[in-house]
C-alpha cells in the first residue's frame, strides 16, 4: 500500500513526500558514499526514526517493501490517485526524504513515474549520494551530495555560521517559499546543519 505524505515542517503542503527506505538501512550510507555520516554528522532523516520509535521506522521500512515490490505503472497510478483526491493541490513529488537509490533500476521506476507526473504537471525532485550510479539520463531533478553527479547540480552541509562554498547558494531553510531545488536549474545549495 503506498504510504505518501504530504508536506512537513519544512515543506509545503504543496508536496508529495516518497522514501525508498529508512535512514538507517540507506544504501548511501551502507556503501559508505555519505557526505553527513561521513562527517560524523547525524542524519537528520535518522532523527525522526529515533523520536518516533514506533511509528516512524516501521512506516518508512513499509515504504521501502512498496518502492522495491511495485511496478513503476502501478507506483505511478497509486500516487496520481491520492493526488486527485486531495483538495489542495499538489505541484512537486520529493522523493527520499530519508534514504536513497538502491540500484540503477531505482532510477528507472523512478523516471517513469517522474514521466507520468510531468502530465499533471507535477515536479519529481529530490538528492542523493549514489557517486556510482549516474543521473545523466534521469527523467527527475536530482541534486548530487558529497561528489555524486547529479542533473540538477549539486548540495553540501555546512555548518551554522560558516559560508557557502564558492559557486554554492545558501537553502534559507524552508522548501515553502523556495524553489531553487524544484527547478531545472542547476543550482548548487550548500544546506546548513540542522
Amino acid at each position: 500500500m503506498l504510504r505518501l505524505k504530504f508536506g512537513n515542517h519544512k515543506l509545503g503542503d504543496d508536496t508529495a513526500i516518497i522514501n525508498m527506505g529508512p535512514s538507517l538501512s540507506c544504501p548511501s550510507r551502507q556503501l559508505g558514499l555519505c557526505e553527513v555520516v561521513n562527517k560524523g554528522i547525524k542524519c537528520y532523516a535518522e532523527k525522526a526514526e529515533q523520536q518516533y520509535p514506533n511509528t516512524v521506522p516501521a512506516y518508512r521500512a513499509a515504504q521501502q517493501t512498496y518502492w522495491r515490490t511495485e511496478s513503476a505503472e502501478r507506483i505511478l497510478q497509486d500516487i496520481h490517485d491520492r493526488i486527485r483526491s486531495r483538495r489542495n493541490e499538489t505541484r512537486y513529488l520529493r522523493f527520499n526524504e530519508s534514504g536513497d537509490f538502491h540500484d540503477r533500476d531505482d532510477i528507472i521506476k523512478l523516471s517513469i513515474v517522474a514521466e507520468g507526473l510531468r502530465t499533471i504537471e507535477v515536479v519529481t525532485y529530490g538528492y542523493s549520494s549514489r557517486s556510482d550510479l549516474d543521473f545523466s539520463n534521469a527523467r527527475f531533478l536530482v541534486k548530487g551530495s558529497g561528489g555524486t553527479r547529479g542533473n540538477n547540480g549539486s548540495c553540501t552541509i555546512i555548518e551554522k555560521n560558516d559560508p557557502a562554498p564558492d559557486g554554492y547558494l545558501v537553502c534559507p531553510g524552508s522548501c515553502k517559499r523556495c524553489n531553487l531545488c524544484k527547478i531545472n536549474v542547476p543550482h548548487n545549495i550548500a544546506f546548513r546543519r540542522h
